[in-house]
């Protein structure tokens, strides 16, 4: 019985022991561990009118939704993330706090909408195509996390427009943060001298996933030319390869329409810097 007991110590002491050395932390595809990120929402919600010139009222309306960081590995970790998140996500300055940040977002975005005073007003925000009056114009943002792997946190922007209850732009911005140099990601990924590589691989690729092959057939279904097509830092991390995104009338005509173009770590690995952030994976 002694011994029984002495025997149920000591496993529940090595139990113990592994719980106190991987709490809180995720194994990597190398088999390390990572900090785990902790995720919480809030919405935010403006209204504003405006006068228009045929003596009608133009309503505007924001509503924000926005997934952030809570809390990372300690105190100073969690406040260079979310002061990280609030400048680059939230486009605000680091003084503030989240929940101040998503405020001056969310007033950023309604008064950015409305004809101020003594202002011209803009002839598509009084009418739509059709020559229809605009009493409504509806924004909603809704940020979440995209990716949370390799120490790296994506969140994506969904920004959509509506003018009297029509959709009529939809777009998505991807931010990468690194979780160990707590900066954001840029193209600094690559070798300067592969840049112009990566933008022939992107452009090979937008060809073969149309089923086109040249300008001129991009051009008849609808896209621009494929020199307009530049490497952007509007991209996203997945398992197997980053995911560029074209904002609306970037590469094709159509207002609804956002390109995404994949390309495989195998072919970027060999254009990544030194100590690039794409060796992780």
């Amino acid at each position: 019985m002694k011994n029984y007991i002495q025997h149920m110590f000591l496993t529940l002491a090595l139990i113990a022991l592994v719980a106190s050395c991987s709490g809180g932390k995720n194994s990597n595809a190398d088999g390390g561990n990572e900090a785990t990120v902790t995720l919480s929402s809030l919405k935010q919600a403006d209204t504003l009118s405006f006068p228009l010139s045929n003596g009608n009222n133009c309503k505007v309306q924001v509503d924000v939704s926005v997934t952030y960081p809570k809390a990372f590995v300690n105190k100073q970790q969690i406040e260079k993330l979310q002061k990280l998140f609030i400048t680059t996500v939230l486009e605000c300055g680091d003084s503030l706090t989240i929940e101040d940040a998503v405020k001056q977002y969310t007033m950023g975005i309604t008064r950015q909408n409305v004809a101020g005073d003594g202002e011209e007003e803009d002839d598509f925000a009084l009418e739509d195509e059709n020559g229809t009056p605009i009493d409504k114009i509806f924004i909603n943002v809704n940020i979440t996390a995209a990716y949370n792997q390799h120490s790296i946190i994506t969140f994506c922007k969904e920004v959509t427009y509506k003018r009297n209850d029509v959709v009529t732009s939809k777009m998505h911005r991807y931010y990468n943060l690194d979780l160990e140099e707590m900066k954001l990601i840029d193209l600094s990924i690559f070798r300067d001298d592969a840049l112009a590589d990566v933008c022939q691989l992107l452009k090979n690729k937008l060809l073969e996933q149309t089923h086109t092959r040249n300008s001129d057939e991009l051009n008849e279904i609808g896209y621009f030319n494929i020199d307009n097509l530049s490497v952007t830092t509007n991209f996203c991390f997945e398992e197997n390869g980053i995911t560029w995104s074209y904002l609306p009338q970037e590469l094709a005509a159509d207002a609804l329409i956002e390109p995404r173009i994949t390309l495989g770590f195998d072919v970027l690995k060999p254009l990544a810097a030194e100590n690039s952030i794409i060796n992780r994976f």
